[in-house]
C-alpha cells in the first residue's frame, strides 16, 4: 500500500519540486541583478564630472554639494520620487545643496517620454524650466499614455506663464531636441540603467532601499571638509 501511494502522488511530487527549483532560480536571479545595477561608478574623467554637475540647477548654486537627477517624465519611479525630492529632499537641503536635473528618456519603454522631456526644455527657453518640470511629474497619470499630449502640455504652457505660442514653436525645433539629446548622450556614455540614477559632485549614488540611501549619502558628502 505505501509504494502505491508513492506512485499514486509521485507525478504531483516531481511537479511541485520542479516549482520550487524554478522559484529559487529566479529569486537568485533577481538578487544577482539588482546587486549589480545598483553599484556605484567613478566616472572616467573630469570632463564627465563636469557635464554630470552642469544643468538647470536649484537650491545654492554655491554649495559644495551637487546632487544630479537623471530621470525621465514618463518613468513611474521617477514620479514617485518626485514629491519626495520637492516637498522633503529640496526644503530640508536647499541651502546646503545644488540640485540638478539631467533628461535620460527611455524611449524604448515610455512612448512619450522625449516628448516631455522636450516639454521641460521648451519651457526652460522661456525661464520657466521647474515650474513644467514639477507640473509633468505632478500629472504623469493625464497625459503618460496619450497618442499625442502636445495639446495637454500647451495648456500646462498656459498654467504656469508663458506664451504658449513661443513654446508651441520650440517644442519640437532641433534646439530643443539637441538640448534633450545632450543631456541623453551623457547618459548613454556612462552605462546608466535606468531612471532615477543619482550622482553627489559626480560620483553615482548606490540607492538600495530607496530615500534613506540618497539623504545618507548626501549627508556623508556634507560632512567631509572642503
Amino acid at each position: 500500500m505505501k509504494k502505491q501511494g508513492i506512485k499514486k502522488y509521485l507525478p504531483t511530487i516531481l511537479i511541485v519540486a520542479s516549482i520550487v527549483i524554478v522559484i529559487g532560480f529566479v529569486v537568485y536571479a533577481m538578487t544577482r541583478s539588482d546587486s549589480t545595477s545598483t553599484t556605484a561608478t567613478q566616472p572616467a574623467t573630469a570632463e564627465d564630472v563636469a557635464a554630470i554637475t552642469k544643468g538647470h540647477t536649484t537650491g545654492n548654486v554655491n554649495a559644495k554639494v551637487i546632487v544630479t537627477e537623471f530621470g525621465d517624465y514618463q518613468c513611474p519611479v521617477c514620479g514617485t520620487w518626485h514629491p519626495y525630492l520637492q516637498n522633503t529632499f529640496l526644503p530640508q537641503y536647499q541651502d546646503k545643496v545644488a540640485f540638478v536635473f539631467k533628461n535620460f528618456p527611455l524611449t524604448q519603454v515610455h512612448k512619450n517620454a522625449q516628448i516631455s522631456a522636450q516639454a521641460a526644455e521648451a519651457a526652460g527657453l522661456q525661464g520657466k524650466f521647474w515650474e513644467m518640470h514639477n507640473k509633468l511629474y505632478e500629472t504623469q497619470t493625464e497625459w503618460s499614455e496619450q497618442s499625442d499630449p502636445s495639446s495637454k502640455f500647451a495648456d500646462y504652457a498656459g498654467q504656469i506663464g508663458i506664451n504658449v505660442n513661443q513654446f508651441k514653436s520650440d517644442l519640437n525645433s532641433q534646439k530643443v531636441k539637441d538640448i534633450v539629446q545632450k543631456d541623453a548622450d551623457l547618459a548613454l556614455k556612462l552605462n546608466l540603467q535606468g531612471t532615477p540614477t543619482f550622482f553627489i559632485n559626480g560620483k553615482q549614488v548606490t540607492i538600495k532601499t530607496g530615500f534613506e540611501d540618497l539623504k545618507n549619502a548626501v549627508d556623508q558628502a556634507l560632512a567631509q571638509p572642503q
